[in-house]
Parts: C-alpha cells; sequence; structure tokens
C-alpha cells in the first residue's frame, strides 16, 4: 500500500499515542511506566494511560506551533480509511534561549502509573546533553527532531526516512542545520542521512543516546 506524508491533525494525536508506547515499550516507556507502579493506573490499563497522556502532550506541542507529521498508509483501492503508521515531532528555530524540556513536562497532567522522578531526570539529562552540545541556547537556532517512531508492524518500509527529511528539507529552506538524540535503533538511519554523532553516549533510564547533528551545506556563513 502507498505511503503519503502529511501533517499530523489533533485527531492523529490518540494513534501517535500508541504508535510511541508500542515503540519505546521496552526502553523508554519501560522506564517511564515502571511495572512496579501499574497498579496505580488510573484506567486499570497503564498502556492506555500511557496512550492518553502522550496524546494530551502532543495536542498541546501542536497547539504550540511545533509541528507533529505522520506518515500515512492507504489502502491501495482507496477503499477505507489511511492509517497513520509512523510519526515525528518537530521544534522549528526559535532564535532565542530554549525553554527546559522539563519545565514543558510540568505542563502535563500525569497519571499515577508514570514515575515522575525517572520523567524529570531523563529530562533534565536531555536539557543538559543539549547545552554541552550546543552552547546555552541549545537547540533554539536550528531545527530539533525531539521524538520519532515508527509502528513496529511497518518498520523497514522507509518511514523513519521519510519522517526526518522533512525536518531536512525545512533546515535546508532556513537555512539552519538540524539535531537531534538518538537511540541506539535510530542511529543507523541518521547516520545514513549525514547527521554526526557529537559527545559520547549519555545515559535516559537504561538506554545509551546520542548528541547528533546535520551540518546543513547550504547554511550561510557567520560573521
Amino acid at each position: 500500500m502507498p505511503l503519503r506524508l502529511r501533517l499530523a491533525v489533533e485527531d492523529d494525536s490518540v494513534r501517535i499515542g500508541q504508535i510511541t508506547a508500542a515503540a519505546f515499550s521496552d526502553t523508554v516507556s519501560r522506564d517511564v511506566f515502571p511495572p512496579h507502579l501499574s497498579h496505580k493506573s488510573e484506567t486499570g490499563d497503564p498502556f492506555l494511560d500511557e496512550v492518553q497522556w502522550r496524546a494530551h502532550r502532543n495536542v498541546r506541542r501542536m497547539r504550540e506551533g511545533k509541528p507533529t507529521v505522520v506518515v500515512v498508509d492507504i489502502p491501495d483501492n482507496g477503499d477505507g480509511p489511511e492509517q497513520v503508521v509512523g510519526f515525528a515531532q518537530w521544534e522549528p528555530p526559535t532564535q532565542g534561549i530554549q525553554g527546559s524540556a522539563e519545565a514543558e513536562a510540568d505542563q502535563d497532567k500525569t497519571p499515577g502509573c508514570l514515575d515522575q522522578d525517572a520523567l524529570r531526570e531523563m529530562l533534565r539529562v536531555i536539557d543538559d546533553e543539549t547545552k554541552r552540545a550546543l552552547g546555552p541556547d541549545g537547540h533554539s537556532k536550528m531545527w530539533y527532531l525531539m521524538m520519532i517512531a515508527v509502528d513496529p508492524k511497518h518498520h523497514r518500509r522507509g518511514i523513519g526516512k521519510m519522517l526526518v527529511q522533512y525536518g531536512l528539507d525545512q533546515a535546508v529552506k532556513d537555512g539552519v542545520d538540524v539535531y537531534l538524540i538518538a537511540s541506539p535503533a535510530g542511529r543507523l538511519l541518521y547516520e545514513s542521512l549525514g547527521f554526526e554523532q557529537m559527545r559520547e553516549p549519555v545515559t535516559l533510564g537504561a538506554t545509551p543516546h546520542y548528541s547528533m547533528i546535520w551540518k546543513n551545506p547550504n547554511k550561510p556563513a557567520t560573521a
């Protein structure tokens, strides 16, 4: 079935939450929604709690002007609805000092089965690593890939590449670079698209992650 990339709408957010929870079930999601807190689920299903939390966060970010793009699978015969099979949450340049990821997370109501201390520590590491890699302004002067995930049932279809290429195309238009913090699973994809590792890995939860940058070959020279 053919694939198409488009900007997400708010109605896509629950599906985005489902993809995220499934894609990171053995890594980040396991650390933030640990089994020992599952009894505090507000719905009786910790997976559903995570989906709803992530969906709410996506809606808020979109309303703040931070674009989410999705890849949809379209039935060959056009009969039936399209299905979101991957997404990427991007942040465009702000040309100012970036806000704290931890402060941003404080805007969201957290379910009881979410480990708030683990989440805060993870976001603190992201903030610190970004500033160490890029300086005090962080990623405010470039495009930043905040999160990307593909439905595990749709791997090896080029979906991740489509989602990353969107950000590269925007960066080319704006004459800036692209920054991200890569998981081991995504690192090879980013390297294939021209990203370079900047520093030694940092640990998010129990998983190593890597600061990576894509240097825009057409970026205007600074004085």
